[in-house]
């Protein structure tokens, strides 16, 4: 049986359905955060424009996306504590088309006891929390593979 990592063991979410909010994206529209999990595994990643290990990490797992679609990992941006258009932009100077989910409002903090960025929650397919992190794994896939 695998340990279960430290961060997991901190989060009071573990076990618990992930908390839920309708948020507008980066392309304009309004959705339910969970409900781009579409039934499957997922990684929320809470992230901003100006955090420096956000940045390297989002690039790589946007080079990843197609591997981890195919995987039934479903990978969900959700920026904190600033605009739609900030995010846009910081799409566009990076040449990525993906989206994010924009809490201008940071109405999730409290619901994830966020305390900084990169934080990442792992969702099962039920929709429970699974663990949290605040750095990016190299095999998500693995990281699944314990529930």
């Amino acid at each position: 049986m695998s340990q279960v990592p430290e961060e997991a063991k901190a989060s009071p979410l573990v076990g618990r359905p992930a908390p839920d909010a309708v948020l507008a994206q980066s392309n304009g529209a309004s959705a339910s955060v969970l409900g781009a999990r579409q039934g499957k595994k997922a990684v929320l990643i809470f992230w901003a424009t100006w955090c420096p290990n956000c940045y390297q990490e989002l690039g790589q797992t946007y080079n990843d996306l197609a591997a981890l679609e195919q995987q039934g990992i479903k990978i969900i941006l959700v920026d904190v504590g600033e605009n739609k258009e900030s995010v846009q932009k910081y799409f566009e100077r990076r040449q990525m088309k993906w989206g994010s989910f924009v809490d201008q409002n940071s109405v999730l903090q409290d619901p994830y006891h966020l305390v900084g960025v990169p934080t990442l929650v792992f969702i099962d397919q039920k929709g429970l929390v699974r663990s949290t992190a605040h750095v990016f794994p190299s095999d998500y896939q693995k990281y699944f593979s314990r529930w």
